[in-house]
């Protein structure tokens, strides 16, 4: 998965001339910034990138594994970010088009923004979307499975732990963060022998029957009852556990939440409002634009189970899911809070840099304690050989404001995209981050003085996470040498003020005010005496003058994004920007 190795190194190096380790606040170091294609930083990334996987496509070999020269994809990097990179739906793709491609007598034979793929499990994140969307939002996450599906109470009351799924106890947000601990499929197939059962220490193999989903007979509360008796794989809440059927069930809920057909839900509330006119549940009636490798049949281009709809029936292109990342992004569907809600985890995995969201896999990178923590939020599609030759990935990056997508076709075996997704790490997190650290210098750096007090701050940067605090004067008093005496720091040399943005952004006039709270550090002290622990959160706003926090910052900007002013609250005043 994304290693982000090359990115971690340039921290460290970055970093590792500072003894000081900064405690800083999830979420992004510095304030927003624009990106902008025409900039030295970013341009010089996105030719790095080209360069990078033209030579991957041409040795079939890079710095994070190997790739099948068969496997014909499409890649794309959008941002929510302003500049003219927003103005586009994406600011970069790349195309590869197997030479085995032409092979096949359907679909398109050349790969482009407009080309078709099956994007399976990708099809996850529309479903929780959909789910988010309706009625009151994502209050829904806490109710039972139960309250929206009956039938799957068990009227036998077993009470054996190891006996069947105990529905009640499993809410609708484990379902979709695959922490129900239900199973995983209800009809997979068994696995397929080179040998007889017998001959692989296996007893003889016995068919059983089950009401599995055809086209049409999933939309029954018949079918929903035969999951009663379903076997648990871990009790509700327990561990992570991966689950097509959890979002088979999702499709149900959205069904009895809205009255409305799951894929008509989809369509009329997520499709057409976007203008993601090339996705659709299924593989679409014409396949003109399809990646289709070998055949229909072989590449899994027509599979299609009734129970699949909201676990993996989707087809789409890099166009239409870089408007969707987008929309998701910039909370177009949905509002700022909800959204920051669905961006959180609700799980550990048993890796620690790993985590589990709704749907997504959430890693973690970043280099405590030397630099602030970037969360990715992702999902990844393998179905495996037995269900079609596609993989996609889908990737979304909130503190910087961009994404990428992924979609693949190969001709032997669905793809593993875990390179093409590192090198992408590699090559543009180290170029936000630059940008980011140059914009918030060039547009929060410098003095700041009251015009009726002998007030001033100095606001500098260093190379470490968030803006600092150099100077700071209050009606004439080193405020350094207060705040240190709060903190118990006997010199005031020794404290570090380092600023954060809240992402709190009002918009004023032809400008904005955006919030900013400050981290009061000993430099003299180890990183957490040691320990793996970050805890500044446990300290935002702890000292109060007037009713304010003296940690907290206001600073206003003009048109231009400029900072031309800090208000202090809790010192009640105003500084211009010299």
């Amino acid at each position: 998965m994304m290693s982000i190795s090359h990115v971690l190194t340039f921290l460290l190096l970055f970093s590792s001339a500072f003894s000081f380790t900064p405690c800083p606040l999830l979420g992004p170091a510095f304030p927003p910034f624009s990106l902008d294609t025409n900039d030295k930083t970013i341009a010089g990334a996105l030719q790095k990138l080209t360069q990078e996987f033209d030579t991957l496509v041409k040795t079939n070999t890079g710095v994070h594994g190997d790739i099948s020269a068969n496997t014909t994809f499409s890649i794309a990097l959008f941002s929510s970010n302003a500049g003219n990179a927003e103005d586009k739906l994406f600011f970069w793709e790349y195309h590869y088009t197997a030479p085995t491609l032409n092979q096949s007598s359907v679909g398109s034979h050349i790969a482009d923004k407009d080309s078709i793929y099956r994007i399976g499990g990708l099809t996850e994140v529309f479903t929780v979307w959909s789910l988010l969307l309706a009625g009151e939002g994502d209050q829904v996450l806490d109710d039972p499975v139960t309250k929206y599906l009956p039938e799957l109470v068990d009227s036998k009351e077993e009470q054996d732990m190891v006996g069947p799924v105990k529905w009640d106890d499993i809410t609708v947000g484990q379902l979709a963060s695959h922490m129900s601990g239900i199973a995983r499929d209800y009809c997979s197939k068994d696995v397929t022998l080179q040998t007889s059962s017998v001959d692989a220490g296996l007893p003889p193999h016995q068919a059983i029957h089950k009401p599995c989903c055809g086209e049409s007979n999933c939309d029954s509360s018949d079918f929903i009852r035969h999951l009663a008796n379903q076997t648990p794989v871990a009790p509700a809440g327990g561990t992570p556990s991966y689950s097509n059927m959890a979002f088979q069930l999702l499709g149900y809920i959205v069904e009895k939440r809205t009255g409305k057909p799951f894929s008509k839900v989809l369509q009329h509330d997520i499709f057409d409002v976007l203008g993601m006119n090339e996705t659709s549940i299924f593989a679409p009636n014409k396949a003109t634009a399809g990646i289709i490798p070998v055949s229909e049949k072989a590449s899994g281009w027509l599979a299609r189970q009734g129970g699949d709809k909201a676990s993996k029936s989707l087809f789409s292109s890099i166009k239409d899911l870089a408007t969707a990342g987008q929309a998701i992004l910039n909370s177009t569907l949905l509002s700022k809070p909800q959204t920051n809600r669905w961006f959180k985890p609700v799980s550990h995995t048993s890796n620690p840099a790993n985590s589990i969201g709704s749907p997504w896999v959430i890693y973690s990178a970043g280099s405590y304690p030397n630099t602030s923590m970037v969360d990715i939020y992702t999902v990844l599609s393998n179905e495996g050989n037995d269900e079609s030759l596609y993989s996609s990935y889908l990737g979304l990056v909130p503190d910087f404001g961009v994404g990428f997508a992924i979609l693949s076709a190969d001709n032997e075996t669905p793809a593993d995209l875990n390179a093409h997704a590192d090198i992408i790490g590699d090559v543009v997190l180290v170029a936000l981050m630059k940008t980011a650290i140059e914009q918030a210098a060039k547009n929060f750096g410098g003095a700041y003085k009251a015009s009726n007090l002998n007030s001033s701050i100095a606001v500098e940067y260093d190379g470490l996470p968030g803006l600092y605090i150099q100077e700071f004067v209050s009606n004439g008093t080193d405020f350094r040498a207060t705040l240190a005496g709060l903190m118990g720091i006997a010199k005031p040399a020794d404290l570090s003020i380092r600023l954060y943005p809240t992402q709190m952004v009002e918009e004023s006039g032809s400008g904005s005010r955006q919030a900013f709270r400050a981290v009061f550090q000993d430099t003299t002290e180890l990183a957490d005496n040691g320990t793996p622990t970050c805890v500044s959160w446990m300290d935002l706003d702890k000292f109060q003058y007037g009713g304010c926090g003296l940690d907290e910052f206001i600073f206003s900007l003009d048109q231009s994004g400029q900072a031309v002013s800090v208000e202090i609250p809790a010192l009640q005043v105003s500084l211009r920007r010299n």
